[in-house]
């Protein structure tokens, strides 16, 4: 399975273009692109480029460089104003390398060079720290060959490859200063000893420094544990140290072979330590100085973390390191960089001063500037951008198999889990999710309040159909699902899809006396969306019709009240279903001791979705109208095509155990049906002789173990389920009508067959 995972809050980066026209950059891009360039523009536009080429300035350069390189192979011509970035970064660079004269350290005389102590001088010709410049004096004459750009890095790098020493990185930083160095001169001149003393080299400083036990090197010998401590006595790894050796690493495996014979080992040591750095990132994104004690030095420092985000995202970028659990990370990590970190200004902030440890009580502030900090953050920059690039365009998306094993086709919405989605795209945890087909059409999806997302499927009999889900954010749908709470009705909540609609009753309601419990049905003969609008024309209608009625028009009144009830017909549906004090169509009861226990209107509700493939609602009731109050909790769900309720119910407050109940109210002279797990039935409608009509009704129990009969007044047919406890049961409750979707009870009683089929075998989901 190839894995991803989102980083960074793409809903937060207002995501809606996916591919920009013209190779232009889309606005996300853009976004990143003018943060980093206005970092970088602020730091060349207030220092020299006539700087040493110490390890810190010289880091500075490895990000501009790589900067540099973003803006012309991985944008390239696509925008003019980026071109001209790219030539003045280049020509800063090179201002700086002309300065130092293509030279680190300058001393001439190679029996005089050093490395075995820190030193600044000119002698430390083998000191990694004088070695990083040879980076971008080679990177810079791979753009314009001369011999004079990398004489200097050859005569050094060659001494020190041919020498029988492999002592030369004693401390940690090493690792990033002079390690990548030796796989750019294999790259510069073919020659495999590079290589070799490269992993010499490595094998050392790991005897001195690297814990197997945690993954993390300590900075250097004199660190190491348990000889050096913690205030607190804990192992002390200093962030920046590791920030080196991950960069470094990434680095290395960018320019050594595949086919190389150490190639795994590097591989390995960069997979371990990626894992060890990211256990110990702060929750607010960053990673403090000590990194397992944060109490040592605590608060932010940004070096260490963009040196961990630039290494993390490489791996994530080249294969190496999981989406799936290493975006959480850099997410976090690259949310701090930019809103912490990055300054109003352009300057980079909370930099650890130049040092060797996590040093107890230093200010590292907003104010903390360095030139390698800048560095740093570019390398990050680059390397997110070419991330962001990549999902941009679609290049990270899984596969998501439906699979048919019935003899007819399925249409209905599926339920994906989209934590699972997410994690396997490598996508943050409230990523937005797109859905399309093989022909790159965007279908209707829909995330829900309970994680899943929904997508509207269509298998044809025992046949599969794959769609491909991506991060990125969604078109606007039109709904087919809906639900409001209706003040203007006494609090009904009413909703409905492209099939029916129902109701269930308030507390506006309940206040007045009327005697109203079980859920009702509208029927419709139209997809579209009516409720609204005959809320409304009902509303409007009792307006009109009520000064009439007190002046004693009534035929006048009659018309008006006609001409907007939504008992009628309209052309669109009507609520003809009679309900009152029943269970209407589908709501539970309980039999408690023989006796028939309903529940009155609900006291509290929250709408959970609202379309436009879901719409759900969870309703708490209090006190029946006996005066019981078992606690009852219901969240009803109605998907797009379907045409019936799913419907969880629990009760909190049951003493003892009972029988749950649920069925349809039975009405005049309509034709009842059951099966070992549902009751139906073909109600007359209210007025049969005005409607002309009948109205379909059904209650389900796909998954228990259940009895059929009729309630104790026989009002209602139901379904019964036994010893029952106050669990949380699931069972589906719909209608449909005979003018509509559904032309017979023959079909309707098939219908309802097929739906409890259909929910005890779902269709197989695979994602891939």
């Amino acid at each position: 399975m190839k894995k991803l995972y989102l980083f960074f809050l793409f809903a937060a980066l207002g995501l809606s273009t996916m591919v920009s026209a013209q190779n232009q950059p889309s606005p996300q891009l853009t976004k990143v692109l003018n943060t980093l360039t206005r970092v970088n523009d602020q730091w060349q536009q207030t220092q020299s480029p006539q700087s040493s080429a110490f390890w810190n300035w010289a880091v500075y350069h490895t990000g501009n460089m790589e900067l540099y390189r973003l803006l012309t192979h991985d944008i390239g011509s696509a925008s003019q104003q980026y071109k001209q970035k790219a030539s003045q970064y280049l020509a800063y660079s090179t201002r700086w390398a002309e300065y130092n004269h293509w030279q680190g350290a300058t001393e001439k005389d190679a029996s005089k060079w050093r490395y075995r102590q820190y030193g600044e001088d000119a002698q430390h010709v083998l000191f990694g720290d004088w070695q990083i410049c040879f980076q971008t004096y080679i990177d810079l004459y791979h753009i314009a060959p001369s011999k004079k750009k990398v004489a200097r890095a050859i005569e050094v790098m060659n001494y020190e490859a041919d020498s029988k020493a492999h002592d030369y990185w004693w401390w940690a930083d090493a690792l990033y200063m002079s390690m990548p160095v030796m796989t750019k001169m294999y790259k510069l001149t073919g020659k495999e000893k590079y290589l070799e003393k490269m992993y010499e080299n490595l094998l050392y400083t790991d005897s001195l420094m690297f814990d197997a036990s945690t993954g993390l090197y300590f900075r250097d010998a004199r660190y190491v544990y348990p000889k050096h401590r913690t205030v607190a006595g804990k192992k002390d790894y200093w962030a920046r140290g590791n920030g080196w050796v991950l960069a470094g690493l990434a680095k290395v495996l960018q320019d050594l072979p595949k086919t190389n014979a150490h190639y795994a080992f590097f591989v390995n040591k960069f997979q371990v330590l990626a894992k060890a750095v990211a256990g110990c990132q702060q929750p607010e994104g960053y990673w403090t100085r000590s990194m397992v004690d944060p109490s040592q030095a605590p608060g932010p420092e940004t070096s260490g973390t963009a040196l961990f985000t630039y290494g993390l995202l490489w791996g994530i970028n080249n294969g190496l390191l999981s989406e799936t659990d290493y975006l959480p990370t850099v997410s976090k990590a690259w949310s701090y960089l930019t809103t912490t970190a990055l300054q109003p200004d352009g300057q980079i902030g909370y930099v650890q001063p130049i040092g060797d440890r996590a040093i107890p009580g230093q200010t590292v502030d907003e104010h903390s500037h360095a030139d390698f900090g800048v560095g740093a953050f570019l390398l990050a920059g680059s390397e997110y951008y070419r991330w962001l690039d990549a999902a941009l365009k679609g290049h990270r998306q899984v596969t998501v198999t439906f699979a048919n094993s019935a003899s007819r086709t399925r249409q209905q919405v599926v339920e994906v889990d989209a934590a699972a989605l997410r994690k396997a795209l490598g996508a943050s945890a409230d990523a937005s999710l797109v859905v399309k087909n093989a022909a790159g059409q965007e279908l209707d999806a829909q995330l829900t309040y309970d994680g899943k997302l929904l997508i509207d499927a269509s298998v044809l009999p025992q046949s599969t159909w794959t769609v491909y889900v991506s991060v990125g954010q969604p078109k606007t749908m039109t709904p087919s699902v809906k639900g409001a709470m209706y003040k203007i009705r006494k609090d009904d909540i009413a909703w409905e899809n492209d099939r029916c609609a129902y109701r269930v009753y308030g507390p506006a309601l309940q206040r007045t006396g009327e005697k109203s419990y079980g859920t009702d049905v509208w029927v419709k003969n139209t997809s579209d969306l009516i409720l609204d609008k005959r809320y409304t024309e009902d509303h409007q209608s009792n307006v009109d019709a009520a000064p009439l009625e007190k002046s004693g028009r009534s035929i006048e009144s009659t018309y008006y009240h006609a001409n907007g009830s939504f008992h009628l017909d309209h052309g669109n549906g009507m609520d003809g279903y009679g309900v009152g004090p029943t269970l209407g169509c589908g709501a539970p009861a309980l039999l408690v001791d023989g006796k028939w226990t309903l529940p009155y209107c609900y006291q509290n509700y929250e709408i959970l979705d609202n379309g436009p493939l879901r719409f759900t609602v969870r309703l708490d009731y209090g006190k029946n109208p006996d005066g019981v109050d078992w606690h009852e909790h219901r969240i009803i769900s109605l998907d797009k095509g379907s045409n019936f309720n799913k419907i969880t119910v629990w009760y909190d407050n049951l003493s003892k155990t009972t029988t749950l109940c649920s069925g349809v109210t039975l009405n005049g002279q309509g034709t009842e049906a059951a099966g070992k797990d549902y009751v139906a039935y073909a109600d007359p409608t209210d007025q049969p002789k005005v409607h002309g009509s009948e109205i379909y009704v059904a209650v389900l129990f796909p998954y228990n173990d259940v009895r059929t009969g009729k309630s104790p007044d026989g009002r209602n047919a139901i379904v019964m389920l036994d010893n029952y406890h106050g669990q949380p049961v699931t069972y589906y409750a719909g209608a449909a009508w005979s003018r509509y979707d559904i032309a017979n009870f023959d079909i309707w009683k098939l219908t309802v067959g097929q739906a409890a089929d259909d929910y005890r075998q779902p269709l197989t989901v695979t994602v891939k």
